[in-house]
């Protein structure tokens, strides 16, 4: 009577590799996936941060740094201002004002507040003791706000349906006595700090917003700018703390934003202004989408290399046992039959050794 079939599992020592393998693989996917998204948004951040921060603070150094260099020329015109005759300070003036198109007057007051010398004898004989620039002036370098022009707007041509606006800059003249002898100041016309700021936010790809200290906008690369009430970031400008924060704007897209708490130079006199730059998130999540899509190809490639390498594997490793279980099933049999000489691995080399001892005893 036949012996019944044995009832051997269905699972095979290639089927288990290879699960083995796909199990592992998935395992770890999962785990870089859910470190990936957890860590995603923490390193957007991160990115976003240091790029609106250093950017905006580049900003706020090259905008500082230009207004430096006038106040360079204007102490060397203070100094120069003692020693010097009538002719020659105007003959200054007239060189430091070049063009016109950045500096609007330069001018020379004395203790009185009456303008003894100026660019092209602009407001010459004129009363200014009234203007902050000369009553601050007298007392200590003075750099003043964004104003509009009152004397020479009577005077200067402007195409700018806002008219005229300056930043001043000013220092006290010392004669060789010590004494305070007048007030020389420089007034820059503000429009070309605002093509300078729509320059520089071009370069740097970002939204730039010069602020008071107060909060509110100077002057921005943006057609529409936002109230302290409606952002965060220009709140912040009160204290004049530095701050990064990413907020909804008023026109609904979320931004990450900086402030500069300080645009100043050397000994450039403080004008009391922020600089605050915004950054718009989805420049970084492109390239976040890109980083993923990477990834993707990365584990798609891999998966295509880890399953050719488990193959070979099964190939070389694995198939020789089944091989040999065959065999050794046939033996079983009765069949007349040796087990190859397998020799891939030192535990098929023993099976087929020992099957071999096995037959030739049975068939002896």
């Amino acid at each position: 009577m036949p012996r019944p079939a044995p009832d051997f599992p269905r699972l095979t020592l290639a089927r288990a590799v290879y699960s083995f393998v796909c199990l592992g693989v998935l395992f770890v996917g999962v785990v870089i996936f859910l470190i990936f998204t957890a860590r995603s948004s923490a390193l957007l951040d991160s990115a976003l941060d240091r790029a609106v921060r250093t950017r905006t603070a580049a900003a706020g150094e090259n905008l500082a740094r230009s207004l430096h260099n006038d106040w360079v020329d204007l102490k060397f015109l203070a100094s120069a201002i003692p020693e010097s005759s009538a002719l020659r300070i105007t003959g200054l003036m007239d060189g430091m004002r070049g063009d016109a198109n950045r500096i609007s007057w330069i001018g020379f007051a004395d203790t009185n507040g009456i303008v003894q010398q100026a660019s092209d004898d602009l407001l010459v004989g004129q009363d200014v003791s009234e203007r902050p620039w000369f009553r601050n002036g007298a007392k200590a370098p003075f750099a003043g706000d964004v104003h509009e022009a009152l004397l020479l707007a009577n005077v200067l041509e402007s195409d700018d349906p806002r008219g005229l606006r300056f930043v001043d800059l000013a220092i006290p003249v010392v004669g060789a006595t010590g004494e305070t002898t007048g007030v020389v100041a420089v007034h820059i016309n503000f429009a070309w700090a605002e093509a300078l700021l729509e320059e520089q936010a071009r370069t740097l790809g970002l939204a730039l917003f010069l602020t008071g200290s107060d909060g509110s906008i100077v002057v921005s690369s943006q057609e529409s700018n936002p109230t302290p009430q409606e952002v965060a970031i220009l709140r912040a400008a009160l204290p004049g703390t530095e701050n990064a924060v990413r907020e909804v704007w008023p026109d609904g897209r979320t931004y990450f934003s900086s402030l500069v708490p300080q645009v100043t130079y050397s000994d450039l006199p403080n004008f009391g202004w922020r600089m605050v730059g915004r950054l718009d998130g989805d420049q970084f999540s492109l390239g976040l989408d890109w980083l993923r899509t990477t990834g993707i190809i990365a584990v798609v490639g891999l998966l295509a290399v880890l399953g050719t390498v488990t193959a070979a594997f099964v190939m070389i490793f694995i198939r020789p046992i089944e091989e040999i279980a065959a065999r050794s099933e046939e033996i079983a049999d009765g069949a007349d039959i040796y087990p190859p000489d397998l020799k891939r691995t030192r535990e098929t080399a023993r099976l087929s050794a020992a099957l071999t001892r096995l037959q030739s005893g049975r068939i002896d």
